[in-house]
């Protein structure tokens, strides 16, 4: 077969169906709550922003203002690391390493950067998560006015950012991501002090999540109340989704301000690419029969109920011979939030 119909089939196969059902339920959702601002958020919502904004000029959905919003788990981490509220997100999950490791890998510092602030034996040391949050927080703790000096510049460049794309102002914003637990959400609720709303495909708690008086609203697309591990194939090999719905870009880990005589104001830097970015103009032959999926099945009133989204996805994600030859490098992920690097789903599961 033809490269380039197999990458677009397989797009319009795999991608469009699941997408197709999650933008009806954004649809839905917006009908009933009429948000202000649809927030895309880096690094999943780069094609969900294009296919949804692509919808709304052939007259398929319903206009709101929309931005995609360059951020990581990471980056947030980072900026806010000097604010104890948000540990609970950042040093509680798996890890298993030094705590220089930790430090550059899941919050995105620089070894110098640590060594003004740390001791040799204090960044050797070992540690793991989640057991020994609790000992972090310790360490932390002792260098907390060190540690927001540090951060404070990045953190209000981003907070300027932020309210340029007009997120954070005293409306609710309405965050679009593949999921799970919303701690992207969260985090973005305690910097900016705001309510907000989440919509995602798979979530392990869905309702109202209170952040220190102000509410954060989960809500799922095919699944909630499941985590990893549990046996839900869609999130236990969810790697696979989070491969394809990836951006151009490494992930986002540094904002920088531009002179103020230049558009636009601020700069972005990214990390490391996977092979994913590397061939990404076959992901976007994928994206392309995404979207041509989902344009026919909205415009045609084509719908998938969860069980068959369910089924779709299985067969793909369990049998290799549904998978054409071109798409096999596309996956690939970086773990870098666990200690990991890249990792790739087809090898990680045996499939």
């Amino acid at each position: 077969m033809n490269r380039t119909v197999a990458l677009r089939d397989f797009g319009f196969n795999f991608l469009g169906p699941i997408c197709s059902e999650y933008l009806h339920a954004l649809e839905q959702l917006c009908q009933s709550e009429s948000p202000r601002k649809l927030v895309f958020l880096a690094r999943e919502g780069y094609f969900l922003e294009q296919v949804y904004q692509h919808l709304v000029s052939k007259g398929l959905m319903s206009s709101y203002p929309a931005a995609y919003l360059n951020v990581s788990r990471t980056f947030l981490f980072r900026i806010s690391i000097a604010d104890p509220y948000t540990w609970q997100w950042s040093l509680y999950h798996k890890y298993k390493g030094t705590l220089a490791d930790l430090l550059v890998g899941r919050f995105g510092f620089t070894l110098s950067q640590l060594a003004s602030l740390f001791t040799e034996e204090e960044l050797a040391v070992n540690y793991e998560l989640p057991a020994q949050g609790g000992d972090l927080e310790l360490v932390l703790s002792q260098h907390l006015p060190a540690l927001k000096s540090m951060v404070q510049e990045s953190r209000n460049a981003y907070l300027d950012y932020l309210q340029s794309l007009g997120i954070g102002t005293t409306d609710t914003p309405l965050m679009i991501d593949v999921g799970y637990s919303g701690t992207i959400q969260k985090m973005l609720t305690r910097l900016l002090q705001c309510e907000s709303q989440g919509l995602y495909f798979i979530t392990t708690e869905d309702g109202l999540h209170d952040i220190e008086g102000f509410q954060a609203s989960i809500s799922s697309v095919f699944k909630t109340g499941v985590r990893m591990g549990d046996g839900y194939l869609m999130l236990d090999r969810s790697l696979f989704l989070e491969s394809l719905l990836t951006a151009p870009n490494g992930q986002f880990v540094e904002i920088g301000r531009m002179s103020e005589l230049t558009e636009p104001k601020f700069h972005f830097f990214y990390g490391r690419q996977t092979r994913t970015q590397s061939h990404f103009q076959d992901l976007q032959v994928v994206f392309a029969g995404a979207q041509q999926a989902i344009e026919h099945f909205f415009r045609h009133r084509i719908r998938f109920s969860t069980e068959e989204i369910e089924c779709m996805y299985q067969q793909y994600v369990t049998k290799r011979n549904l998978l054409p030859r071109a798409v096999c490098p596309l996956f690939d992920v970086d773990d870098v939030i666990s200690g990991n690097g890249n990792v790739n789903p087809l090898q990680l599961f045996g499939v």
